[in-house]
């Protein structure tokens, strides 16, 4: 995944888990924020 592309998932993901937390789905926001964590992770390791 190209630079870009990572930063553009993490912001779908960050909307889709404040989306599953409106929606009283805290587990399913969770596991999104772990896969944003991952994300950004990767991102780090690119610097």
């Amino acid at each position: 995944m190209s630079d870009n592309e990572l930063r553009r998932a993490i912001r779908v993901l960050r909307e889709r888990a404040d989306e599953a937390r409106s929606h009283g789905r805290p587990e399913d926001a969770e596991g999104i924020e772990k896969t944003i964590r991952d994300y950004q992770d990767e991102m780090t390791h690119r610097l």
